[in-house]
């Protein structure tokens, strides 16, 4: 809570007084406004109540991913708001000019002066938007091949581009005074695009809080309703701000009818919005239900259980196939997600790439772009969505409508996942991603070649089970001589191959199984694995599980034409151990992995300090008196805020004997910012760099092996971790934490 007593100008006549920033922070919210989002929690309760969906994971879980959103694969993503204005650093320039010492903040002074005399708010006569042509745009979109498109529309900063009921600071109320969502919902759809909206209003609790902290218009009264309630940062917002997000989300849903609804990160970071959360995801998919449309709530992290709402992980990947569709959203520009004066952008080949990987592992591309204050597109960006719509036009038939093969790609080029995982990775010629669709293979080239290349997954040892009956290349009449020998199908260059990806067409016949995949829960595992039929009749499987190189079960799988089926084998251990399973089909590759039995989970209980010790690594320190904390969370989740500061976690685990000889690998996560790891007092791996020359490694996942001389088998073993932070979020904060991995 912010105490220090502030000198604030109000408007009654010779009158000055002084008011605190906590009754600042209890008028962000009118008397009306109140009475207003009363009003519109009774109607959500009473849809809610009435429709398909209630307000538990249970219920929400029934929630389908609809066919056009996994047909569709690209979309288009738009930040534009007052801070389209400054056009400078970054989408977070209302925050930051309030940041004593931030490039933002100097740049604010030099240009437009101090903040009490010149706030974020006086940027709304500015944006003007006297050149903003909806339908120009959506004709854009459309031309650059996207397939849906999604404007924010209220930022952290916390103006609407909407006509909202709750609040007087929206577009369609000041400056351009135009409701720049209805109208370019109604563009859209014009242009045969699906529409939707993104909300970031959970984040405006505490966007405007370096306003307090200076002499600036934060502190004025007349603005409580527009900056409030700018309380400190990342802090856990009251009831009344979680009721009021709840209100204007469902007011988005009402007033444009949105099929995306896509929210930020912070939702997920505090446990306040969980309850509205759930209330918002059945509101959503009930109203759905009555408009008979399908939906896509996207999350980032945690926000909503898995099954209930699509995952979006923000300028980042997924390592390969994820069963369900999934999102990238990431920006034309590398340096922000609004418009910028010196804007830096990726190139059309680039983000084609980013597609095509994405598309390879079931997943969607959102891309956004950054318009000017004057409503127009910059020229450089226009250019950029032109150039994946000229290819699209030519190769589309490979990413929309597609499914992923038995397997995403593959190549000499290693690539990380994760988000903010996104970085100009060189592609080499033998880079290759895969889609399907029916009988059809398409081999994406993410390099164009400049010589025969080899495709080893599909040499006939590698898959045997089918037949390649041709071979084309997409968009060209040249005749393409392919050769397909025990290694490999030989692909040529094409006689033209320009700079982005080509695609050759495949079409097969027989059948394949693949992508077996290995789930551990204690002393069991399950097999799970997928065939795919490219036969124009049904195709019926005998499929055989061994473990430890013998067959303890089979079952017949019955796949339908040109479509594929998932299954499983359940199987239950009667003792620790490391497990060589496999499944096979006569007449195809043996599919084999590796299952380590118990499976034993770095997630969930560890020891927790505050400070630094170096005796808090040795194995023999009594720990009994720490704090118990869950993992993965934040140091802010177990009550520890404090930057430019230090903490260390221990874990005990006992590795089975049955494990001995066998080094081991244990997935940490990501932490932030940097630390160094011990197993039994020895140091095991580090990331970052810890003072006086402090570098932070937040956003690497940790991965450490631990080498079998280190470990006690069948007995106690000890993890500690010393942990640096300098400012933000720390911690074990997030996975992969989980299973140790036998080598």
């Amino acid at each position: 809570m912010f105490l220090r007593i502030t000198k604030i100008a109000v408007e009654v006549v010779g009158l000055v007084a002084m008011t605190s920033a906590a009754a600042l922070c209890s008028e962000w919210e009118t008397a009306d406004q109140k009475q207003k989002v009363d009003k519109k929690l009774v109607e959500v309760e009473t849809v809610i109540q009435k429709g398909p969906f209630k307000d538990d994971w249970d219920s929400l879980k029934q929630y389908q991913v609809p066919n056009w959103y996994q047909d569709a694969k690209f979309g288009i993503f738009i930040h534009w708001g007052l801070y389209s204005v400054p056009g400078y650093a970054n989408e977070w320039y209302s925050r930051n000019m309030y940041q004593q010492g931030d490039d933002a903040f100097k740049h604010h002074v030099a240009t437009y002066g101090p903040q009490s005399k010149f706030g974020y708010k006086d940027f709304i006569p500015l944006f003007k938007a006297e050149k903003f042509d909806a339908h120009h745009w959506a004709k854009v979109f459309k031309e650059a091949g996207a397939q849906y498109v999604v404007p924010v529309a209220e930022h952290h900063d916390g103006f609407a581009m909407y006509d909202s009921d709750f609040s007087r600071w929206t577009a369609a109320k000041m400056g351009p005074k135009l409701d720049v969502i209805g109208e370019l919902a109604k563009a859209v759809r014009e242009e045969g695009l699906v529409f939707g909206t993104s909300s970031h209003r959970a984040e405006h609790w505490w966007f405007m809080s370096g306003g307090k902290k200076i002499e600036s218009d934060v502190q004025d009264p007349k603005y409580a309703d527009f900056y409030g309630p700018a309380e400190a940062d990342y802090s856990n917002p009251d009831e009344e701000y979680a009721r009021n997000w709840l209100a204007r989300s469902c007011e988005l849903v009402d007033k444009y009818k949105p099929q995306v609804m896509y929210f930020d990160w912070w939702i997920g970071e505090t446990p306040v919005f969980t309850p509205y959360l759930k209330k918002f995801a059945a509101y959503y998919y009930d109203r759905a239900a009555e408009w008979e449309k399908g939906v896509v709530l996207n999350t980032k992290d945690k926000a909503f259980v898995p099954g209930t709402a699509v995952q979006d992980v923000e300028k980042g990947k997924l390592p390969g196939i994820n069963p369900v569709a999934w999102q990238t959203d990431t920006s034309v520009s590398w340096r922000s997600w609004a418009y910028l004066k010196d804007d830096q952008l990726k190139d059309s080949s680039y983000l084609i790439r980013t597609l095509i990987d994405a598309v390879s592992k079931n997943g969607n591309l959102l891309l956004d772009i950054g318009p000017k204050p004057d409503g127009t597109i910059p020229e450089a960006q226009e250019n950029v969505l032109l150039g994946i719509g000229e290819w699209l036009k030519v190769n589309g038939e490979a990413i929309y409508g597609t499914r992923p093969w038995i397997v995403n790609g593959e190549g000499p080029t290693q690539e990380s996942g994760g988000k903010f995982s996104e970085s100009d990775v060189k592609y080499q010629e033998g880079d290759v991603r895969f889609t399907r669709k029916g009988n059809i293979l398409y081999i994406l080239s993410m390099v164009p070649p400049t010589k025969p290349f080899q495709v080893a997954l599909l040499g006939k040892r590698k898959a045997p089970g089918i037949t390649i009956k041709e071979v084309t290349l997409v968009g060209s009449t040249e005749t393409v001589k392919w050769e397909r020998s025990d290694e490999s199908l030989t692909l040529p260059a094409p006689a033209q191959p320009g700079t982005s990806p080509v695609v050759y067409k495949a079409v097969l016949e027989g059948s394949l199984l693949g992508g077996l995949n290995i789930q551990t829960i204690s002393s069991s595992f399950t097999a799970k694995s997928v065939i795919q039929n490219y036969d124009s009749g049904e195709a019926v499987k005998e499929v055989t599980l061994s473990v430890n190189g013998k067959g303890v079960s089979s079952k017949l799988v019955t796949v339908g034409a040109q479509s594929a089926l998932a299954f499983d084998f359940p199987y239950e251990a009667s003792e620790a151990g490391l497990y060589k399973v496999s499944l096979s089909v006569p007449g195809q590759e043996v599919l084999s992995a590796q299952a380590t039995l118990p499976a034993m989970d770095l997630s969930g209980e560890w020891f927790f300090s505050k400070g630094d010790d170096p005796s808090w690594q040795k194995p023999a320190f009594d720990d009994s008196g720490w704090e118990k904390v869950k993992l993965p969370a934040k140091w802010e989740d177990h009550g520890y805020k404090c930057e430019y500061c230090y903490g260390w976690y221990r874990k005990h685990v006992v590795i089975p004997e049955e494990w001995k000889g066998h080094s081991i690998i244990l997935p940490l996560g990501k932490i932030d910012d940097s630390d160094i790891s011990y197993f039994n007092g020895k140091e095991i791996g580090r990331m970052g760099t810890f003072p006086p020359n402090f570098n932070t490694a937040w956003n690497q996942e940790r991965h450490y092996e631990v080498p079998a001389k280190l470990i006690h088998f069948g007995k106690d073993n000890v993890i500690s971790i010393r942990v640096y932070n300098g400012i933000g979020g720390a911690g074990l904060y997030e996975g992969p934490l989980g299973r140790i991995e036998v080598k």
